[in-house]
Parts: structure tokens; C-alpha cells; sequence
């Protein structure tokens, strides 16, 4: 399998390969199949090409994108809600050059509006780390989900507590996280 076409249209990539499809997305890469080239052609081509033409092509590779990768924080903002019909989260995730990254879901058991806030932020927090996001600021609009979290308030739900403890799990692998809670309006 060819490793570029892998690259472009795997559906769910880690944190490296993500990185690497954020960077190659600004030059609109269409994938196209080539026939491949004999590793003979490589070398006649090498050996016609001059010293001067040889410091050419080493010195137009910018590869300052590359070597300094974002290091500035992302932006998480997440969501759940539960009615008659079921469980939805949501989550936002965006990029500090401003790419916005969607994920949502529907819970296929009951829950309650709590419980979805914080499978929706556990969800955003995986997802930060697939792309290998290590700083990260959380916002979030349930006043209950975000001081527990940032232990303010106790969990008084014994259910609570097993969503507070995977939460906490998950967060512990950022470099730099911040919680903030947002009002609804």
C-alpha cells in the first residue's frame, strides 16, 4: 500500500500522522497513483546533476513548518445533553492556527446530563491526545462538571466518581491543562 494515499484518506489517524495531515492540507495534496520509478533512473539523474544544482535542490526544502510543530495551546470545547430520546455529546476541538475539528456521538445507554458532560469531555481529551496535543485549554458549560474538576466542589454521585477518576486519568498525560467554564448564553 502506497504510504501517501494511507496518510490522506485514513479516516482516524494518531497523533503523529495527524500532525503531519494538518501541515500537508494547506497545499491542497491530491493523491494520484504513479508507476514507479526504476532506482537506475534515480541514479542517471544524480549523476548528470552538478554541484551547484545538487546545493539547489538540498537548500529549497523549507523545513521550518516541520521541525517547530505548534506548540501554543488548542481549545477544547465540549458538550453533552440527554432528553427522551437518548444521550449526545459534542466536542470542538481547535487548533491554534484555527482549524476546528468536530467530533460528536450518541451514548447507546442511559444516562444522565452529568454523566454525558463528562463522556463528552473524556471524548475531547482522547481525542486532543490522538493528535498529540499537549497543552490544552477546556471550556465547558456545566458549572457541577467543571469544579469537580478542578476540585472545588466534591462528587457527592457515586457514579460520578468513576468519571472523575477516568477524567482525571486522562488529563495527568497533557504537559499544560486549564478548565474554564463558559455560561450557556
Amino acid at each position: 500500500m502506497d504510504r501517501l494515499k494511507y496518510l490522506m484518506y485514513k479516516p482516524m489517524q494518531d497523533g503523529k500522522t495527524t500532525k503531519w495531515v494538518l501541515l500537508l492540507s494547506k497545499f491542497d495534496i491530491r493523491y494520484m497513483t504513479h508507476k514507479s520509478v526504476k532506482g537506475r533512473a534515480i541514479a542517471i539523474h544524480l549523476a548528470h546533476c552538478s554541484l551547484e544544482e545538487a546545493e539547489e535542490i538540498q537548500g529549497g526544502f523549507p523545513n521550518k513548518d516541520i521541525i517547530g510543530i505548534e506548540v501554543e495551546s488548542w481549545k477544547m470545547y465540549f458538550d453533552g445533553a440527554t432528553n427522551q430520546n437518548g444521550s449526545g455529546i459534542g466536542v470542538l476541538l481547535i487548533s491554534p492556527k484555527r482549524t476546528h475539528i468536530p467530533f460528536s456521538g450518541r451514548l447507546n445507554f442511559p444516562a444522565t446530563n452529568n454523566a454525558t458532560e463528562y463522556e463528552s469531555c473524556i471524548l475531547g481529551l482522547r481525542a486532543a491526545l490522538g493528535l498529540g496535543v499537549k497543552e490544552l485549554e477546556v471550556y465547558g458549560d456545566s458549572v457541577l462538571i467543571i469544579s469537580q474538576i478542578q476540585n472545588r466542589w466534591k462528587i457527592k454521585e457515586e457514579r460520578l466518581m468513576h468519571y472523575h477518576e477516568c477524567l482525571q486519568k486522562w488529563a495527568s498525560k497533557f504537559s499544560k491543562i486549564q478548565y474554564q467554564y463558559v455560561p450557556r448564553m
